[in-house]
């Protein structure tokens, strides 16, 4: 589990040492300031750590793998509907997607594709795993 030491402040978990970042750092917004467009982002950071990482970490970790491998299935198919007419999955590149990239990183180690099947899912982990911040990590 990550942790952030930051002076007299520990931070734990990922989303939260997100937001933390985001309200320290306020001079490059990674949140939408409108507050529905906020909790949709919200909505989708929570439906990366509570199924799609579930399901991903299930899988890496041997433990009801098949079951697993359906939920996954499942899972990228509703993010493929949602993306549909989206380059962003909360309107513009926020949190929320920076969520997901790690999922797209590990692919291999969760027996998960990204296929033609997928393709607008497929062409929003392009635009992630492209962007020069991302591109730039090992």
């Amino acid at each position: 589990m990550p942790v952030l030491v930051d002076g007299e402040a520990v931070v734990y978990e990922s989303a939260i040492i997100n937001e933390y970042l985001e309200e320290k750092y306020p001079a490059v917004p990674l949140m939408p300031e409108d507050p529905f467009k906020r909790s949709r982002a919200r909505i989708w950071i929570d439906y990366c750590n509570t199924r799609v990482q579930r399901a991903g970490g299930n899988i890496a970790h041997d433990y009801q793998v098949e079951k697993s491998k359906e939920e996954l299935s499942q899972y990228l198919e509703t993010l493929d509907r949602e993306m549909r007419d989206r380059e962003y999955i909360a309107g513009d590149y926020s949190l929320a997607d920076i969520t997901y990239i790690p999922f797209f990183c590990r692919l291999e180690r969760y027996q998960a594709k990204i296929g033609n099947d997928l393709p607008h899912v497929r062409a929003w982990m392009d635009r992630l795993l492209s962007r020069p911040v991302v591109r730039g990590t090992p």
